[in-house]
């Protein structure tokens, strides 16, 4: 028993990773997003402007509905989600494929590269 709720907690993560790169609404969503919201990010200083950390959490907003209908679709539930992407961490990538994953999604969502993605 203990194996099948370990699959199945691979399974949510396997089904996320699926979804954000193979998902075109997703994706169109995003590039949506960055098209709409570029200009501000046309400054070259080093200094981030206040517009950056609004523009950041719009995205994050956006990003956690889309993931969140989807794992809503699929019949799992955030929480389910977040228990297996901290069992995949905590194993590292030398026990768990899904390790590696993990460092993608959590790129996509660091600000520092949010706001490279955008200039």
């Amino acid at each position: 028993q203990a194996a099948a709720a370990a699959a199945a907690m691979g399974g949510v993560i396997e089904d996320v990773a699926e979804f954000l790169f193979e998902d075109a609404e997703f994706g169109t969503a995003l590039e949506t997003f960055a098209k709409d919201n570029c200009k501000a990010f046309a400054d070259e200083s080093e200094e981030h402007k206040l517009e950056y950390t609004e523009l950041y959490q719009k995205y994050q907003g956006l990003f956690e509905s889309k993931l969140e209908a989807f794992l809503s679709s699929k019949g799992h539930t955030s929480e389910e989600f977040m228990k297996a992407c901290q069992e995949a961490a905590e194993k590292g990538e030398e026990e768990d494929e899904n390790a590696a994953f993990l460092t993608f999604l959590l790129a996509l969502c660091d600000y520092e590269t949010f706001v490279e993605m955008m200039r």
